[in-house]
């Protein structure tokens, strides 16, 4: 009588032959049966074929781990209900992995509105998600304390974003180690403390948003040395304070907003002046200035003719001490005499 063998290893599917299937054994085991339909050959032996799957499960396991650790130190909030371990983490809400290497690149933790359940600091396991470059943290009001140092081993990190949270301390000067950075968006915060100086030290940086929080302290002088055309700066809403630092006119970025702060000096060093001795390089010089918002400052001086900062309305210069010329009053009228 003709004999089946059954073939078994792990992770195996069997194929019978003759529509039979067979049954999967313990590991490393196999043995033979008698056939169950005839055979003119009683030494004829059939083999039930064996091969082996592939995983089904594309997430890299350390990834996967670092984020388990990461929903549990955020009390495992409702937001983060598809992390099942038993689940591939690639198919997890707020994650996405590389087509090619499966690692995580981009985690977002966001909610459309202010979410409680996330709860506590910004966990240390993020800092084990060593391929991720997109970083979003939004609209969660009970994600509290200081930025993590472990944000510092995330050395392929392109994009940072933490806004509408109750993160609190200062913009760490760390930040300027992550060489990649393009967007640093901290924005609807609690921060506190000065602005790093070490900022411009990140050569890719487009833009560096921290409005809405409570920065004091002076506009880094040594922001003139970003990388030409330097990066948006969106410092509105804060305690700054000082002189707009006259390097700026080295810039020329797209978008400058210092409005709603304590700023104050004569303003000729960020608007030029037509006066016959050195003054620094002004932003009348730049090119592609698109947004411009200085209101709400201390600041004095002529606002100059000419270049783009005509085209700029009343609302971009309101509400300081002593600004003139169009589109403000002009200098000689009472109002600043």
């Amino acid at each position: 009588m003709a004999n089946v063998v059954y073939l078994y290893h792990p992770h195996c599917v069997t194929i019978s032959i003759n529509g039979k299937h067979a049954h999967k054994l313990s590991p490393t085991h196999y043995y033979t049966t008698p056939s169950s339909h005839n055979s003119s050959n009683e030494n004829e032996n059939h083999a039930i074929l064996a091969f082996p799957l592939a995983s089904s499960e594309r997430c890299n396991p350390h990834d996967k781990k670092a984020l388990l650790q990461l929903k549990n130190d955020l009390n495992n909030p409702y937001i983060l209900a598809s992390w099942d371990p038993n689940v591939d983490c690639c198919e997890w809400y707020a994650v996405k992995c590389d087509e090619e290497t499966n690692r995580i690149y981009d985690l977002d933790i966001s909610s459309s509105d202010p979410d409680p359940d996330v709860s506590g600091p910004i966990p240390p396991s993020v800092g084990d998600l060593p391929y991720l470059q997109f970083l979003t943290f939004h609209h969660l009001p009970n994600l509290l304390g200081p930025i993590q140092p472990t944000i510092a081993k995330l050395t392929k990190l392109r994009f940072l974003i933490i806004t509408n949270t109750g993160i609190s301390g200062p913009v760490p000067d760390f930040l300027s180690q992550l060489t990649n950075l393009e967007l640093i968006k901290l924005s609807f915060n609690s921060l506190s403390g000065s602005i790093p100086i070490s900022l411009y030290q990140l050569p890719k940086l487009t833009s560096l948003q921290l409005d809405r929080n409570q920065l004091t302290g002076p506009i880094p002088g040594s922001f003139g040395s970003f990388n030409k055309p330097g990066p948006d700066l969106i410092l509105s809403h804060n305690q700054l304070s000082g002189p707009i630092p006259a390097s700026l006119g080295n810039l020329d970025p797209e978008r400058i907003d210092f409005s709603r702060n304590k700023l104050e000096g004569d303003a000729s060093v960020l608007f030029g002046s037509k006066k016959g001795r050195s003054i620094p390089v002004a932003l009348t010089k730049v090119e592609n200035l698109q947004h411009l918002n200085v209101s709400y400052n201390r600041l004095c001086g002529e606002i100059p003719q000419g270049g783009e900062l005509q085209r700029f309305d009343e609302f971009s210069y309101l509400h300081n001490k002593c600004l003139c010329g169009t589109p403000l009053p002009p200098c000689n009228s009472k109002a600043y005499i």
